[in-house]
């Protein structure tokens, strides 16, 4: 496994989830990722909540992090992703916590919850990723 700086420095290329909307990286362990996201007037949708495509990509980023740990050996993409919104907000931080749930010869299974800080689920995920490099 990268440390968490190498692993924070091959996704500051992912112009959009870490350039655009501003997500970072908090924690890698194997098979597990914590990112987190301060709310900005741009992630809020015409009502005033974080837009569905905000969590989304916090959670996909999440995902990507945690089946990415070795990319020098083994690079993954994601295959397939539900998200299920349970809650909104209008403010504060978001934290996505992404758990690999199976690491098969190809494809993986990913579990990912969105909070806010006081540890409100605001959406669950299902992720599958495919292994399409592998050394």
């Amino acid at each position: 496994m990268k440390s968490i700086e190498e692993i924070r420095a091959f996704f500051a290329k992912d112009n959009f989830a870490c350039g655009l909307t501003g997500a970072y990286i908090e924690e890698v362990a194997p098979g597990y990722a914590k990112v987190s996201l301060k709310i900005e007037e741009k992630h809020l949708n015409g009502s005033g909540h974080v837009m569905g495509g905000v969590y989304y990509t916090l959670a996909d980023l999440a995902a990507a992090v945690a089946v990415n740990q070795n990319f020098d050996e083994e690079l993954c993409v994601g295959l397939n992703g539900q998200i299920s919104h349970i809650a909104s907000v209008t403010e504060g931080t978001l934290y996505a916590e992404a758990t690999v749930l199976k690491n098969g010869r190809k494809v993986l299974f990913v579990d990912v919850r969105v909070t806010n800080e006081e540890g409100k689920l605001l959406t669950q995920s299902s992720m599958t990723s495919y292994k399409v490099v592998s050394k």
